[in-house]
């Protein structure tokens, strides 16, 4: 099975026995995503040589990159998307892939997810940005994945998930303070030197925003942008599923909705059509029956606009760097740098 079989020992025989099937025998394999913190592949099977399987999966991987590897033990990405797929997809109405078979160990750090393959999925793309219609469809995804467990007692059974409190974003706040200077000087030339100001005020202030942090809770994402969106058109318009959930925790659900937008536009367009989108999430929750007034969730969009920003300060860092990877990161550290200026997020700390 080429790259996949000699990196993790996940061939033929492997699916066949994990996926239920009497045997398998593959056509291609052939590697898709930018891989920085996993590798993924497409497999296809022979026609006729699959069973009731589908024609193609996906089999994901750890990364072949020292460097991500160890991003990934400090980070537990790996755990975490496996422990997604594994306790949490069914509690939350979000459009995911369809897990058909999941493994993890923790003493290795290895693991192997085998995936629906959403063969018609287009992927959106970071650096171009969103339409407004892939944007209003990714918000109403978050709705559905936010709605379900919001400020529910059942988040307390999900004691291995992250969760957000001022002692646990400890480690965020450090490893920003360590690495700040090192992107400052890799993307001098990428990012503007405004936003570049103001991740110095960013990381002086850093403690105030943990502890600005309002009191509901949910299962986020965290990293909710086009990358990691597959968008496929139906009869009743575009459908969304949502990928690479290396990062769920439990934390504030606006804190999705404002890296999304602040990394789906750039600055003029995200001032058009921000108030439009935030409103379509706040009425979404609203008729979930969650109760949270506009100036709360708008001032919370206003405060989260620092998540986009950290997690390309952070990010970027960690993993192996590639050259759309820096472009990518550069996008939104200059998208969500300015959604903080025109918001005055900095005021907002505590």
């Amino acid at each position: 099975m080429g790259e996949v079989s000699s990196h993790v020992g996940v061939g033929a025989p492997y699916l066949a026995r994990h996926l239920g099937v009497p045997s398998l025998a593959i056509k291609s394999i052939k590697s898709i995503g930018t891989g920085q913190m996993a590798e993924s592949y497409r497999v296809s099977f022979i026609d006729g040589a699959h069973g009731q399987l589908p024609p193609s999966v996906v089999v994901k991987v750890p990364s072949q990159s020292e460097s991500s590897r160890t991003a990934s033990r400090i980070t537990r990405c790996y755990e975490l998307e496996t422990g997604f797929y594994t306790h949490v997809q069914s509690l939350v109405e979000v459009s995911a892939p369809t897990c058909l078979h999941v493994w993890f160990d923790a003493t290795t750090d290895d693991f192997v997810l085998v995936l629906e393959d959403i063969v018609n999925g287009k992927q959106g793309d970071q650096i171009a940005g969103a339409t407004l219609d892939q944007a209003r469809a990714a918000i109403d995804e978050l709705v559905q994945l936010h709605s379900p467990l919001w400020n529910s007692s059942r988040l307390d059974t999900l004691s291995w998930m992250p969760r957000h409190t001022m002692e646990s974003s400890q480690g965020t706040r450090d490893l920003l303070r360590s690495v700040f200077s090192g992107f400052s000087t890799r993307f001098s030339s990428l990012v503007s030197a405004e936003v570049l100001e103001l991740g110095n005020r960013l990381v002086e202030k850093i403690d105030g925003y943990d502890h600005a942090f309002p009191n509901n809770e949910t299962i986020v994402h965290r990293d909710f942008r086009l990358d990691n969106l597959l968008f496929t058109e139906s009869v009743n318009g575009l459908n969304v599923k949502v990928v690479d959930w290396q990062t769920v925790s439990i934390s504030s659900g606006v804190t999705d909705l404002a890296y999304f937008i602040g990394a789906s536009f750039g600055p003029e367009q995200r001032r058009e059509v921000e108030d439009e989108l935030v409103h379509r999430y706040h009425d979404g929750l609203s008729q979930a029956g969650i109760s949270m007034s506009w100036t709360e969730v708008w001032d919370q969009y206003r405060l989260f606009a620092t998540s986009g920003y950290i997690m390309a300060i952070v990010a970027s860092m960690l993993v192996k760097q590639t050259e759309r990877g820096d472009a990518m990161f550069a996008a939104m550290a200059n998208r969500h740098g300015q959604q903080m200026i025109d918001l005055e997020t900095l005021s907002l700390f505590r």
